[in-house]
């Protein structure tokens, strides 16, 4: 019988009687959980020692993949050391739902168990994981319906730009100052009257004043 898909919630607690590698002061250790192609890391138990703690819950998508791998690292100013490894399966907690593990720690040099780490497994179904694929082949349908529908109102936002376009027959009215100019012309009629002095030239008529003579 093959086992839902879901998610798995993964807390590493804490870890016991580890190897110390370190000669002064205590190791740093920290914890690396691989699932599948997903990968976590703990926050650093600095000064943890052989006994660190860390009460941290990881969790991880889980459709096929049964089993965890766990790296446990003291962390170092240069390369990290490697205090050792442990596996262990997911299957209990897949089947009812929950899963409380002591997973033994073994010793990369000595392939010895070197204490163990305390870890809770809790498990939550999720069918659309599962049918992941199928899910998205049947939904594709409608993502591109809903797509096709909204090109028409787009239609009908491009109308009212042209509208405003029509407007810009507005700029005759600056066209309008030009007669202003030809009305200011028309003020140089003053000149005119200039022009008029000369036929004020009566002054002459001193001419008729020398008929005195005449009448002599």
């Amino acid at each position: 019988m093959a086992l839902e898909a879901g998610v798995m919630s993964v807390t590493m607690e804490f870890g016991k009687d580890l190897k110390d590698g370190d000669w002064f002061g205590k190791q740093d250790p920290y914890c690396i959980i691989r699932i599948g192609g997903q990968t976590f890391r703990t926050r650093t138990a600095v000064d943890g020692g052989r006994n660190p703690v860390w009460n941290e819950t990881f969790r991880f998508n889980v459709i096929n993949e049964n089993n965890v791998d766990v790296e446990i690292k003291d962390e170092d100013v240069g390369k990290d050391d490697l205090i050792g490894t442990c596996t262990f399966s997911l299957a209990k907690a897949r089947e009812s739902g929950s899963d409380r593990i002591q997973a033994p720690v073994v010793s990369k040099k000595s392939r010895k168990q070197r204490g163990f780490l305390s870890i809770a497994l809790s498990w939550e179904p999720n069918k659309a994981l599962k049918s992941n694929d199928n899910a998205a082949a049947a939904h594709a349908p409608h993502h591109q319906q809903q797509h096709y529908q909204h090109p028409p109102p787009m239609a009908y936002a491009a109308a009212p730009p042209p509208a405003y376009y029509a407007a810009p027959p507005a700029p005759a009215y600056y066209a309008a100052p030009p007669p202003a100019a030809a009305y200011y012309p028309a003020a140089a009629y003053p000149p005119a009257p200039m022009a008029a002095y000369p036929p004020g030239a009566y002054p002459p008529q001193p001419y008729p004043g020398a008929v005195p003579p005449g009448h002599r």
